[in-house]
């Protein structure tokens, strides 16, 4: 008897540790996107409310994180498919970003085919405001700026919610 009660009390608090410690990212589905400004690759400011309208995927991602640039891989073939859909990576490479930092960057990008733009995360303004505690982390904001999804890492069904997610946002504009 005594058995069952403590796994019992192991169940109940796993089940209210674990949601916190799924959903420690500071957005939440369904409220406005922080807006940020951050500097591409190639040193032009982007800011995140110039893309309202429509679809954005957020990619959190890093050059030596080998899930990063799978993620990046399969958002690279939304980016081209899709001419709806704004794909930014924004790359948390080091808080004290070198130009060996943004070589390591350019060739990553071009070893993979990555072509859509890569924003700079120099002094983790996006980090903090998103409190990104994971690479990859994906993101999508609908038209209106609010977040559609938001989920830490990438892994085997990540692209499929990714998809659904979009499908459910394109119905909704229809």
């Amino acid at each position: 008897m005594s058995r069952t009660i403590r796994f019992t009390a192991l169940v109940l608090v796993l089940l209210a540790i674990l949601p916190a410690a799924a959903s420690a990212l500071c957005v939440e589905v369904g409220k406005p996107v922080p807006d940020v400004t951050l500097p591409t690759i190639d040193g032009k400011s982007v800011t995140l409310s110039s893309y309202r309208g429509k679809i954005v995927l957020l990619a959190f991602w890093a050059s030596w994180c080998p899930r990063c640039v799978e993620e990046l891989t399969f958002l690279q073939g939304i980016y081209k498919m899709s001419p709806d859909i704004v794909v930014l990576a924004i790359n948390q490479e080091s808080q004290n970003i070198s130009s060996a930092h943004i070589d390591r960057i350019r060739k990553t990008l071009k070893e993979s085919k990555i072509d859509f733009p890569v924003l700079i995360d120099r002094n983790l303004d996006a980090w903090n405001t998103f409190c990104i505690n994971a690479l990859p982390t994906s993101i999508i904001v609908d038209p209106k700026g609010k977040i559609r999804f938001a989920e830490p890492n990438y892994y085997w069904a990540t692209q499929d919610k990714i998809a659904d997610i979009i499908a459910e946002i394109r119905k909704e504009k229809k």
